[in-house]
């Protein structure tokens, strides 16, 4: 599955695309499962999804040339994203505040029901 994101996020870029913040579920997600995608690019993290629920996958693609990370200000994740890198969570009811360690000013947050 994450080869997959990781191909259609690239064949949209190329193209000169636009990559929804919540992408189409997948054979290998399961039933009702969504996968949420957080572009991060030009030192800002993209639109936040919404209508993510627990369970859920959240993941950031980093189209930047920098590194940077998705780190919860209250420390359930800590994902450091390469240029050219994805990784993802699962998602947890609540509200997900993020930041790139890298990066300060760069903030986001999720909520998810």
């Amino acid at each position: 599955m994450l080869r997959t994101m990781i191909l259609l996020v690239a064949v949209l870029a190329f193209a000169g695309g636009f990559m929804p913040a919540v992408a189409a579920d997948t054979a290998a997600t399961a039933p009702g499962r969504r996968v949420h995608v957080i572009l991060v690019d030009k030192m800002a993290y993209g639109p936040m999804p919404t209508g993510v629920r627990a369970g859920d996958i959240i993941e950031w693609a980093n189209h930047d040339i920098l590194e940077h990370s998705a780190t919860a200000r209250d420390g359930r994740f800590d994902v450091d994203l390469k240029p050219g890198a994805s990784a993802h969570i699962t998602a947890t009811a609540g509200t997900l505040a993020f930041f790139c360690k890298f990066h300060p000013t760069m903030t986001g947050s999720v909520v998810v029901k």
